[in-house]
């Protein structure tokens, strides 16, 4: 049985209650010839973009196969529509389109005889109130990690993603979390990574993004774990889309805020 990891839209992580900690590779045994969609929409100024791929051979190495000639759509609740222009092979931009919190987003992939479709609801923002670094231990030994800090409002349904850059370079690991245990609370847990050397170092630059994602999205991550088999180290099956039409991947439209620190 071969594995491969390949992007982020297809890279898994296993979570606990707090964060996920260990990068999984996807069985891409019975995907080949796949489509898949990775798209975002934010609250930040445009442009977004929307990326069409189609999965390879699995012996092969992992390049961005981009599928050019696709008709992409993003339609909002309000009215607003926008035809994406192909800027590079695969990636399809944005305009005009403003994300606005609490509207739904629509989107639609015509290319040939397919057809693919997502809606996602951008969450009002909760505050990334502060970021610091703590010691704490992972596997078995102390370790420096960042720590978001953020209070989860008294509504239930809530859920966050995070994404670790450090010294400008992304921490492939995912870090997620919803409210089901820690709902209306002041959330602080660490980014703890998987590899052996997982500790941050002193003058380390880190910038954390926080993510307000809705629960199909968060959904999608976190059946990467509820799948996974053995060791934990490959995934049985893919995780579960939030895309419709029979391809992978997933379609976020999210809050964005991003806080950095310098490791004393």
């Amino acid at each position: 049985m071969q594995y491969k990891i390949i992007t982020i839209a297809l890279i898994a992580v296993l979570t606990s209650l707090t964060a996920c900690q260990k990068v999984i590779n996807l069985n891409l045994k019975d995907v080949t010839g796949k489509y898949v969609v990775e798209g975002n929409v934010t609250d930040l100024p445009g442009p977004y973009q929307v990326k069409l791929s189609q999965v390879g051979r699995v012996e092969d190495d992992y390049t961005f196969n981009g599928v050019s000639h696709a008709q992409v759509t993003i339609r909002d609740d309000a009215g607003n529509n926008e035809t994406l222009q192909e800027v590079q092979p695969g990636i399809y931009q944005t305009s005009t389109l403003a994300g606005v919190e609490g509207r739904t987003y629509y989107l639609n992939i015509s290319l040939g005889s397919n057809t693919f479709t997502s809606a996602s609801v951008m969450p009002h923002r909760v505050n990334f109130d502060s970021l610091y670094v703590e010691e704490v231990y992972n596997f078995s030994k102390m370790v420096k990690a960042a720590v978001p800090v953020y209070t989860d409002p008294p509504q239930k349904g809530n859920s966050y993603r995070f994404n670790q850059y450090i010294n400008g370079t992304l921490d492939k690991t995912l870090y997620q979390q919803n409210d089901d245990f820690t709902n209306g609370n002041v959330s602080s847990w660490s980014l703890l990574r998987p590899d052996a050397d997982s500790t941050l170092h002193v003058n380390d630059h880190v910038s954390v993004e926080m993510q307000c994602i809705d629960s199909a999205v968060y959904n999608y991550w976190n059946s990467a774990q509820e799948s996974s088999t053995g060791d934990g180290s490959s995934i049985a099956s893919n995780p579960v889309t939030n895309i419709q039409g029979g391809a992978l991947g997933y379609f976020s439209a999210h809050t964005s805020q991003t806080r950095s620190i310098i490791v004393k």
